[in-house]
């Protein structure tokens, strides 16, 4: 097994654990008993829920290479009461998502000259280019604007991840700044363990917990979840209040790209893009 399966199983099992300590007896009809020294389940409870042996589900949690077919990590995701994001997050990790799976690039993959003009022509409407590593590599000015300093960052620091979590101005600017962070670390989350090994996330996650010290807390939950496309709101400091309705768009040369935009879902919005950022002629 090399370095990147290992790790991959070493993420799932962490995964699973994770899940696994977040749920009661109650919660899966069985009754409390004694006073349990460690919270939620036990692994002989979930082995025996999900119709396995105990040394089996333990390899699982452990990292060890063994075989996991679809039924069986059905059963357990099933016992652990999964959501949808986070079953389809077991089965990526185990290697059922895809039986023959990409190779993965190494690094930050290209960016055409036609993409960031998608970017720049969705004018005046925010929008920016993502990597895997949500790292924005590109953004027009409508992008910058609802922020405010984006241009001013140095390139490593234009990471949404950063700007979440790192950055103090986003937590005053992004309404309901606590709910959306997390939002955004599970999606975050998801793409990492998707690929291990790759040090440009664990350069994120590093500098993110050194500039905020409740992130690593956060991390070691490993939510997971899908994007999902609800309201972003504003509270702007200038501009007053901003609602938008969000798309995501993965570019069909490489699906590791993603073009967020963002749409006014009001008048006051549409009026204060004009203002700030006229569309092109």
């Amino acid at each position: 097994m090399d370095d990147r399966e290992a790790q991959r199983r070493a993420a799932l099992g962490a995964f699973l654990r994770s899940r696994r300590e977040r749920l009661t007896p109650e919660e899966v009809g069985l009754t409390g008993g004694p006073r349990r020294r460690t919270p939620g389940l036990r692994r002989e409870e979930v082995a025996l829920l999900s119709g396995v042996s105990v040394s089996w589900y333990s390899w699982l949690e452990q990292g060890r290479a063994i075989a996991a077919s679809a039924q069986v990590l059905d059963a357990v995701a099933t016992t652990l009461r999964l959501t949808g994001a986070e079953r389809r997050h077991v089965f990526s990790l185990a290697g059922e998502a895809d039986a023959a799976p990409r190779p993965v690039a190494e690094g930050c993959p290209a960016v055409g000259d036609h993409l960031r003009a998608t970017v720049a022509a969705l004018a005046p409407n925010p929008a920016c280019l993502l990597d895997r590593h949500w790292d924005i590599l590109a953004h027009n000015a409508a992008e910058a604007a609802i922020y405010g300093g984006l241009d001013a960052l140095p390139a490593e620091r234009r990471n949404m991840i950063w700007l979440y979590f790192g950055w103090p101005p986003m937590r005053t600017v992004v309404k309901s700044w606590e709910s959306e962070s997390w939002a955004v670390l599970a999606q975050f989350r998801a793409s990492a363990d998707r690929h291990p090994g790759d040090p440009r996330f664990a350069e994120i996650v590093a500098d993110v917990s050194a500039a905020d010290p409740g992130f690593p807390e956060r991390w070691a939950r490993h939510d997971v979840a899908g994007f999902n496309p609800a309201l972003k709101r504003f509270d702007h400091p200038d501009l007053g209040p901003l609602t938008f309705r969000q798309a995501k768009l993965i570019a069909a040369e490489d699906p590791e790209l993603h073009v967020v935009a963002r749409y006014p879902a009001d008048p006051s919005t549409r009026r204060a893009l004009e203002r700030i950022a006229p569309a092109p002629a």
